[in-house]
């Protein structure tokens, strides 16, 4: 990440910046600071770069020129053979006030300009010139904007990887899910008779977890009651029978929230289970692709979940072919049940006939787009908040024809078969018979679960020729979408 600071007053941002964690990120290159001071393109002899505001008033304005020439020296398409302007913040009491989703969303940006104004303020046709951004870091004045370039810098600074270290990174964050973080104790275990809870002592990383769960819902309700309002409880409810699935969804709910609940849809219980949702719960409904529809089981994937005007994302997990109809149905038969779509996302995951296809997706290219649809996804719920959710528009028939799915050729050595039953127990769809273990082909999903989890190697299956046809005309790797 490289920054550029438009100021009279370098040093202001050079001294804070190069100290403790930004300081370090600077020495090692993770960051990259660059202060372009103003006045060295004032075309006056006494290096002014101010004049009396027309209409008059108090104070002195920054003259357009001077700081439309700093812009130009960093923000030139041809500058360092750049293809594209960076965004310029100009850092303002009447901006945006900046949080946390705003901070995410600029760390993945590769350069920024930041414009400091000083005295009364900037001429406005320079700004409308230059300025991408108008940012607050609160609703009080400062003498100019070098101190909040300094925090702006800071803020951002701790998205960019690596710039905090592991330890570092294991705070992170305590204002991503709406709350305070919890309270924090150390060495001695009694200090001025105050003693560390005991929870704490006792290394029960569960009730640890829900230890500081519990004093961070309780903390933001005495001291921020009003960011406590948009905590909302995220949800991943995925259908997932070989894993891809469920790695996708993890990294996309990951970037969302520190607190996730998981709901395997995998598992036939949970499935028989109803689960109702409020208006201020938060659900990731996510399912592979299967003949580019949802999968075909005897009780409809997501039919138990119901919600009161709830917001969702839906992902569709496909192996490089397309994902069709998939999206569609599953915003249908979700808003159906009471929820609202507010986005849908489709990443590439390894196809289960192939080991070409989708290979090692998502990868490092993927992930960094899942990042930025997550932090749309949270820009989406802070203003569907305040001015009401909207249904986003996915492409594919709703109500697609059942497909009729051609069955993969498998095979059982009974010899290899220790009847440990994991093959039983992990079918999704209860198509293997718990007393002569045979697959029962009119509820067989072909999804190879059975083939995955058996340590024998008892079961396998031949798909040589689908593995051909689709590797022949679906190589191309795809580019991950979302709505």
């Amino acid at each position: 990440m490289k920054f550029h600071v438009l100021t009279l007053f370098p040093e202001m941002v050079e001294n804070a910046v190069h100290t403790s964690i930004t300081g370090r990120a600077l020495k090692n290159g993770t960051l990259s600071l660059h202060t372009v001071n103003i006045r060295d393109f004032s075309d006056n002899k006494h290096m002014r770069v101010d004049d009396y505001p027309y209409g008059g008033g108090a104070g002195m304005v920054m003259q357009p020129e001077p700081v439309f020439q700093a812009w130009k020296s960093v923000a030139c398409p041809d500058h360092a053979g750049r293809g594209k302007k960076p965004r310029c913040i100009y850092l303002t009491p009447q901006g945006i006030v900046l949080n946390q989703t705003m901070v995410e969303e600029f760390a993945m940006e590769e350069e920024l300009i930041l414009l400091c104004g000083h005295y009364e303020g900037i001429d406005e046709r320079v700004l409308e010139e230059v300025v991408t951004d108008y940012v607050s870091i609160g609703d009080y004045v400062l003498t100019g904007g070098e101190l909040a370039a300094c925090v702006f810098i800071d803020a951002v600074s701790r998205f960019v990887p690596g710039v905090l270290s592991n330890e570092e990174s294991s705070q992170f964050e305590s204002m991503q899910d709406h709350l305070l973080e919890y309270p924090h104790y150390t060495r001695p275990e009694a200090w001025h008779d105050r003693k560390v809870p005991e929870v704490l002592l006792q290394g029960d990383h569960r009730k640890i977890q829900a230890w500081r769960q519990e004093q961070s819902v309780e903390r933001t309700r005495q001291r921020r009651p009003d960011l406590l309002e948009k905590n909302r409880q995220a949800t991943a409810a995925f259908f997932s029978p070989t894993g891809g699935t469920r790695r996708a969804v993890e990294i996309f709910t990951e970037f969302l929230t520190q607190n996730p609940r998981y709901l395997d849809l995998g598992r036939r219980k949970l499935r028989k289970e109803k689960w109702k949702f409020s208006s201020g719960d938060f659900l990731v409904a996510a399912a592979p692709v299967y003949g580019g529809q949802l999968p075909d089981i005897q009780e409809p994937l997501f039919s138990n979940l119901h919600g009161e005007k709830t917001p969702c994302v839906i992902m569709a997990a496909y192996g490089n072919r397309h994902y069709d109809d998939t999206l569609a149905q599953m915003q249908y038969r979700l808003e159906e049940q009471g929820f609202i779509c507010i986005g849908a996302i489709a990443p590439v995951i390894p196809h289960i006939y192939s080991d070409i296809l989708g290979k090692g997706r998502p990868d490092e290219k993927d992930i960094r787009i899942i990042r930025k649809f997550a932090v749309e996804i949270k820009k989406r719920l802070e203003t569907g908040e305040q001015y009401g959710f909207t249904s986003v528009k996915v492409p594919g028939n709703p109500l697609p024809a059942p497909k009729q799915m051609k069955p993969v050729e498998k095979s059982f050595d009974r010899a290899r078969c220790t009847k440990c039953q994991v093959c039983v127990q992990r079918c999704p769809v209860n198509a293997i018979s718990q007393e002569t273990l045979q697959i029962r082909e009119d509820r067989c999903l072909n999804c190879m679960s059975c083939v995955k989890v058996c340590k024998a190697g008892a079961r396998g299956y031949d798909c040589s020729q689908v593995a051909d046809y689709l590797e022949k005309n679906y190589s191309v790797p795809k580019e991950i979408q979302f709505f």
